[in-house]
Order: structure tokens, then sequence, then C-alpha cells
């Protein structure tokens, strides 16, 4: 059954009209005002190209994820979509419009809702996307990972090669579209917000420790009543730190590239006290060696110039599994 929205309302920003369809009872006026406000500041930088950004305020996305073609799906298919808090569809070939949907029960969740510094970070990012492509960007949709696991295929095995084939393609091939988007927001008068957002993040990270935690218990407990292979253990909890916590290197190379070093240092600072140490050794120095390659992207890559890089930062991840004594074949390749 088709969830009504209770309130429509269209704003003129400039040269831009803004739409607001929401099925959001309280709490969405102060949203409006962030995506206002928003709407201005990169209108002064001169690179905004819609005349209409229709801002979708909802309780949840599932009636996106309903309507989203399965091939424009991201990563991770609809439960992705259904756990965003904020996403842009566009269509970078009709620049004209945008499409922000807020997702209230995620934004509830993670303590964005009424923090409206974080909001307004939340939106610079989502509106910074089609504003940040370059070359480089446009050449990491044109390359795929083809990774597997040269192990006997068991299911334990295929999921843990599942997971580590998503993550490399993420560290790969999203990560040039983040860095560069993160970077157009910092630079074009978001950096402040940017920053708070991040350090919310970083906070929030440091608390999953407990999670993870009892992930461990629970690993050791299974390979004592023989139910994995002891080794399996310290392999699946490096997997599952850089599943968690190395995006944060998309988030903290950008100030680096802004040349916001204390920026940087104030969100490093706390991860290599609270967590770093938390985590498989082999983490600290992996996060610092992708952070590198992230910080020297350069933004005019051809697709084989950037299969080259990708491959870097693929060899990186590997490395650190293989040091596990996980034996695995990966590849960047031009589809």
């Amino acid at each position: 059954m088709r969830r009504a929205a209770r309130h429509a309302e269209i704003y003129r920003i400039g040269p831009t009209e803004l739409r607001v369809i929401s099925d959001v009872d309280t709490g969405k006026i102060p949203i409006v005002k962030a995506e206002e406000a928003v709407i201005r500041d990169y209108l002064q930088h001169g690179n905004w190209p819609h005349r209409q950004v229709s801002l979708f305020i909802l309780k949840d996305l599932k009636p996106l994820a309903r309507q989203v073609a399965p091939g424009a799906l991201p990563p991770g298919g609809i439960s992705s979509i259904e756990g965003r808090t904020v996403i842009n569809l566009y269509d970078l070939a009709n620049p004209d419009a945008c499409h922000i949907f807020v997702n209230q029960q995620m934004m509830l969740k993670e303590g964005y809702w009424n923090d409206m510094l974080a909001v307004r970070g939340l939106l610079a990012h989502e509106h910074a996307h089609p504003l940040a492509e370059n070359a480089s960007t446009r050449a990491s949709r044109s390359l795929s990972v083809d990774l597997a696991l040269e192990e006997k295929p068991t299911e334990q095995r295929v999921r843990l090669e599942g997971l580590l084939a998503r993550l490399v393609d993420q560290f790969c091939l999203t990560a040039p579209r983040e860095i560069f988007t993160n970077l157009l927001a910092i630079t074009s008068g978001f950096e402040a917000a940017m920053l708070h957002l991040n350090q919310h993040n970083v906070v929030n990270a440091c608390k999953s420790l407990a999670g993870r935690a009892q992930l461990r218990t629970q690993l050791l407990q299974e390979a004592e009543q023989g139910q994995r292979l002891a080794g399996d253990v310290s392999q699946l909890l490096l997997a599952g730190d850089l599943e968690s916590y190395g995006g944060l290197a998309m988030e903290v190379a950008p100030f680096d590239r802004a040349g916001q070093a204390a920026a940087a240092s104030t969100l490093t600072d706390v991860l290599e006290r609270d967590l770093f140490p938390q985590l498989e050794p082999q983490f600290a120095p992996t996060f610092a060696a992708i952070r590198q390659l992230y910080r020297d992207l350069p933004e005019h890559l051809s697709p084989n110039d950037l299969r080259g890089w990708s491959q870097q930062v693929a060899d990186t991840i590997i490395a650190a599994m293989r040091e596990q004594g996980l034996i695995i074949r990966c590849e960047v390749c031009e589809i």
C-alpha cells in the first residue's frame, strides 16, 4: 500500500525551485531550512547546475527502495538504500534536477535528526556528488574488481570472499567519488559541518567496539568448539575491521588534500588513541597506506591509469589479509 505524502511545498532560492515532499509530522522545518542554506551557499560558489531540487523527508526509504530499478541500486542493493540517512539521486546527463531523500528513521538512529550542523554536512555532501565529477570519478565507473580466495570453497569461505570483494570494490572504485565529493564540500564553505559530522562518526565508531568484542568472543568460542578453524578468527576480525572502519580514510584524506591538517588531526588523534589499538595489528598501517593513496589521487586519470592506482589500493588490502594467512587473487580490470 502506498504511503501518502502529508506535506508538499515549493520554495524559490535564486534560480532554483525547491520542492519539499514529506510524510513526517514534526521536525521537518529545520531540515528544510538547512537545505535552503546549503543551496544558497553552493550558488555563491558558482558551480550549481540545478534548476529544480526535490527534497523528500520521509519516515523511511522503503517507498524509494521499491521504485528504484534493480540496475540502479547501489552496492548492497535495497538494504543499502533503506539504511542510508540521506541520498541524492541524479542524472549526470541531465543536471537540471536532483532528488534528495532524507530518512528520518536512520537519522534518528544515527543521532543526526536534531543536530543541524550534522544535517548541514550530510546535505552538503550529497549535493556535492554530481558537482565533484571529474575524469577520475568517471573512470571509476569503467572498472571492476575480480577477487577470489585460492582455497577450498566452504560456506564460510564463500561469505568471506563476498565480503572482501565488496570491500575492495568500495575502497578502489567507490572511493574516488567519495574523496572528491568530500573535498568539494570542504572547500565550498562546509568545512565546519563536515568536520562536525566526521567527529560524530568517529565517536560512533569507537562506541561500536563493544560489539566487536562480543564478535571476537563468539568467534573464539566457535573455534574452540571446532565449528571453524582457529586461523579464521583473525582473518574475519581483520576483514570486519576494514569493512567497519577503513572507510574513515575517505573522510580524513579530503582534509589532507584541502590543506586542513588541524582538522585531519582532530579526527586521527581520536582514532589512533581510542580505536586503532583495539583492532587487528594490520589495520593501522593499512589505514595509513590507503590514506596516503587517497591523499595523492590525481583528478584527471584515464581508466587505465586509475586501474593502476586502484590496484595499489587493492594490493594494500590483500597484503594485510595475506599476513593473516589468507591466499587471495585480486585484479582490477577495465569493463
